[in-house]
């Protein structure tokens, strides 16, 4: 299995959890909308560390240089926009609040997510070896206690 499988099965098992946030929302409260909070923060975290440690050392020299933020500083990445959007939920006090910031954040995943499979995955298909697509499936496989063979 390559990497970019992996991942997008991963995709594929977050899309309704996202669904779920977006159906209940409306209707949950504040204690509630932290509980997805913290569902969808365990869920992608896990998977953003994979991609993290896993798919971009490998493909990082195919990539453009990290943008940079006002102050010259990094821009911070995809990943921590949406943790820090997750955390606004946790440490919210007023639901509506926390209620909006779970939307954008779902709203943001999403976005992150469609880049990742119409660019980042085609990326790293085209310019890694299958040999070395395949390893990386492997070490995920590996690390996520899953038996390919």
């Amino acid at each position: 299995m390559r990497i970019t499988q992996a991942l997008l099965g991963e995709h594929g098992a977050i899309y309704p959890l996202l669904d779920l946030i977006e159906r209940t929302t409306a209707s949950s409260d504040l204690e509630e909308l932290k509980i997805r909070a913290g569902c969808l923060r365990s869920a992608l975290g896990s998977h953003a560390n994979l991609e993290d440690e896993l798919l971009v050392p490998a493909i990082r020299s195919f990539l453009p240089p990290p943008a940079l933020a006002g102050d010259g500083a990094p821009a911070p990445t995809d990943h921590e926009v949406i943790d820090s959007g997750l955390s606004r939920v946790l440490s919210s006090l007023q639901v509506d609040e926390a209620r909006q910031s779970l939307l954008d954040t779902v709203a943001e995943t999403r976005k992150h997510f469609l880049k990742e499979e119409t660019i980042i995955f085609q990326l790293a298909a085209r310019e890694l070896s299958q040999e070395s697509q395949e390893q990386l499936g492997a070490e995920w496989a590996r690390r996520r206690g899953v038996r390919l063979s």
